[in-house]
């Protein structure tokens, strides 16, 4: 790879910030346009900028995904973290805002503020489950495996469609029910997610039932149904559930 006698990250930083120019300018354009690795590295550098350039601190969980996703799409994950890590610490010098962003880095932890509306903290704490390895009955698993790969490719009206299928011939899938509710919240289908979610909760002896619980108390949010969402966190924030603690955080912000 092909680079000026300077530090790469700086350069990078120094194009994208406009402070290159004369013949430092023309030698680098010149490398990014015969280097691919270079040019893929710029375009990276490009969008965390962008990623990170927000400075409303509500949409900070956002930001971080989207980081996220750059960091594990990418073929090169160790280098991308210091590229991160190199940005952030430039900003925060200069911007308090971005210094919030790494301190929340740092602790994993973004507590909401008390006049959060439903629909920002339904923002903040809603991240759809990972599809898992299910199995079903009746010679289902071919539909089922391509139900939840359409799932995973975010093609969510065809994997409802399958899940829903699966679910006419065995309505006791627990899992595909559980999956058909949060393929119904990626749709925005709030209403009909809930149908599954306490179709879960009803059959208490299974996997599922926590986080059945918790994404039915956020549905219940975002319809901004206050009564049936505080009912349903405070049930969450008492029991051993993994979600307890955002229930509280949660819990906070709605209650009057």
């Amino acid at each position: 790879m092909k680079t000026l006698d300077k530090n790469l990250f700086e350069l990078l930083d120094n194009k994208l910030s406009g402070e290159l120019s004369g013949d430092e300018l023309e030698a680098f354009d010149m490398d990014l346009e015969n280097d691919p690795e270079l040019m893929a590295e710029f375009e990276l550098h490009q969008e965390i900028d962008e990623a990170i350039q927000e400075s409303e601190v509500i949409e900070l969980r956002q930001k971080l995904d989207l980081i996220h996703d750059l960091t594990q799409n990418k073929k090169q994950p160790g280098l991308l973290r210091t590229i991160l890590r190199h940005k952030l610490s430039r900003i925060a010098a200069a911007s308090f805002v971005v210094l919030l962003i790494i301190t929340s880095l740092s602790l994993n932890l973004l507590l909401p503020d008390n006049n959060m509306s439903n629909e920002s903290l339904f923002k903040i704490y809603y991240q759809p489950d990972a599809a898992l390895l299910i199995r079903g009955d009746n010679g289902q698993d071919e539909t089922i495996i391509e139900a939840f790969q359409l799932y995973e490719n975010k093609e969510y009206n065809t994997a409802l469609e399958l899940f829903s299928k699966v679910l006419i011939s065995d309505q006791q899938n627990i899992p595909v029910q559980f999956y058909s509710g949060i393929t119904n919240i990626e749709l925005g289908q709030y209403r009909d997610a809930l149908l599954p979610f306490n179709f879960v909760m009803q059959h208490k002896q299974n996997l599922y039932v926590e986080r059945a619980e918790w994404f039915a108390a956020l549905c219940h949010l975002k319809l901004n149904e206050k009564k049936s969402a505080v009912d349903l966190f405070k049930q969450i924030s008492l029991s051993n559930s993994s979600y307890k603690d955002k229930a509280r955080e949660i819990l906070k912000s709605i209650q009057d």
